[in-house]
Order: structure tokens, then sequence, then C-alpha cells
């Protein structure tokens, strides 16, 4: 169905693209992304400590990595981080494109309320003692948690609140970290996208994208975006913030947002962390849309 529902969409999209070139007014669309999940033993992700009562000892992190690799709940969670660009590539909702915030963060809550059912479905088949439905269960439960961990972190790469935010504080770790899944971060977010223009909080214009809900001449998400070292916006350095470009600034943000979500996860679902373990392994910024 999902595979079903992508190609329908790149067909709908490609049409639109070719209509608007006609008048001259739109790149062409990008290509589907890659389905390919890169092997976690070849790239460098961040590993955190689940809930935990001591912080992640890095002096370990090689060991830790090394058994985190076969790990199928880790598997399933980096798959669906990869995969949201796929399954979900002309959705604003799922990237927090287009300023469609509202829709962001309800569909961040759907994907929590994912979770809790599977990890219910999960728990009801372990009283039975069906040990391979808990595992099927916990298998989407981390996929969906995934998915989610893909929406948080998008918050800081495609939107301009590391823009907002970086006059405001005398060094980086003060930058408020916004959790759109709690309800003060929700608050906040609509807070600032209720601010005059100037100080509205807003995120990149994606012209295939929908829905689209930015004010007429929004930047793109080409000028927004801070997936890369290599972006307009990312590779700007902040001289007051030792001179750490907003890409820098978007990862940190993103990875802490990361953190306290698989915090908030394993603590409201104790089951999570009994199928996986405490440790967690991921990457920051995942962006294969080609845009």
């Amino acid at each position: 169905m999902r595979v079903k529902l992508t190609v329908l969409a790149i067909v709908s999209a490609l049409a639109w693209s070719a209509s608007a070139l006609g008048q001259g007014a739109s790149p062409p669309t990008p290509p589907p992304p890659p389905a390919e999940i890169p092997d976690l033993s070849t790239v460098s992700p961040v590993i955190v400590c689940g809930n935990c009562d001591q912080p992640f000892d890095t002096s370990t992190h090689g060991k830790v990595l090394e058994g985190l690799v076969s790990n199928k709940y880790i598997g399933e969670l980096r798959k669906a981080l990869y995969l949201q660009d796929s399954y979900h590539q002309f959705e604003s909702k799922a990237h927090f494109d287009n300023c469609a915030f509202t829709d962001a963060m309800a569909y961040i809550d759907s994907l929590l309320a994912e979770v809790d059912a599977h990890v219910r479905t999960a728990q009801a088949s372990k009283d039975r003692g069906d040990v391979a439905a808990v595992d099927a269960s916990m298998l989407k439960a981390f996929f969906a948690l995934g998915q989610t961990l893909h929406g948080v972190q998008d918050f800081y790469a495609h939107s301009n609140y590391v823009e907002l935010t970086v006059d405001q504080v005398k060094k980086s770790t003060d930058i408020e970290v916004i959790a759109p899944w709690r309800k003060s971060g929700r608050d906040r977010i609509n807070e600032l996208a209720g601010q005059p223009p100037g100080n509205r909080l807003v995120s990149g214009f994606v012209f295939w994208g929908f829905p689209q809900t930015c004010p007429e001449g929004s930047l793109s998400h080409a000028d927004l975006a801070k997936d890369k070292a290599t972006t307009p916006s990312g590779k700007v350095k902040v001289a007051h913030l030792d001179n750490r470009s907003r890409y820098q600034l978007a990862v940190q943000l993103a990875r802490e947002a990361s953190q306290e979500l698989i915090n908030d996860a394993f603590r409201r679902w104790p089951l999570m962390k009994a199928a996986n373990g405490e440790n967690v392994a991921f990457e920051v910024l995942v962006d294969r849309r080609g845009l």
C-alpha cells in the first residue's frame, strides 16, 4: 500500500510540475529517494542511553555500537528514519515543510498513538505467552518511533528556528530545545508561528509538497534547510557562538530533542526498553529527497 501510494503521489506531482513548467514557474520534481539503508557500522550514528540513571559513557562507544549493529529493533527505527523520505516524500506534515506546523504536530501525535497501540498489542501477546507476536508488534512500535524521530529532527533542519534564536543567546547550550510531542513544545511552536513577519516561525516552501500554508514569497526549502553543512543557510557561521555554523546548531538541537524523545518513549513504554536494551543508535538530519 505504501509503495502504491508513493507511486501515485509521484505521478500526480510530476503532472503538476509539468503544468507549472509550461508556465515557466517551477523546477522539476526530484526523483524518489533511494530505498537502501546504510549499514550501521558504516555510518557515524548518535548513540544514546534511553531513560538511564547515568549519562551514556562515551568511552564505551565502540563496544556499544558493535552490539547495536545486529539489533533488529534499532534496525526498524533506522529504516523508518530513512524511508520516511520515500513513503511520505510529498507530505508537508512528515517533514515540517511549507509552514504546516499544525499538521506536523498532529502527525507526530498520531505516530506516537501508533507506538502505543503496538506496545499494548505486544503486552497482550506477552501475557498470552506468544513470543512471536510480541516481537512482531515491537518491531512495528520501533518503526513508528523512527518515523516520529524523523519529524522531530526535521523541525530544526527545515524551519527558521535556529535563525530566530541564535541572536538571543550567549552560548549554544542556551538555545531552548523544543519537543513537538509535548504540550509545552506544541504551545511554543504555535506561539512562534503566530509572531509578526520577521519574527515568525516558518519553514521552507516545497512547491510539490502539500499542504502549502506559508505566506506568499516565503523562502524555499533549498534556501532555508540546514540538513547539510553545505546548504545556503546551513553553512552560515554564527560568530558569537564560537563561529559554529547553523548546520552544527541544528544538529545539536536535533540530537538533544532526539535524546529526549527516546527518554520519554522508554519511560512511557518500559516494554520497549526491555525488548531493545537501554542503548539506541540513529542518525541525525537524514534527508534523501534531493531538494
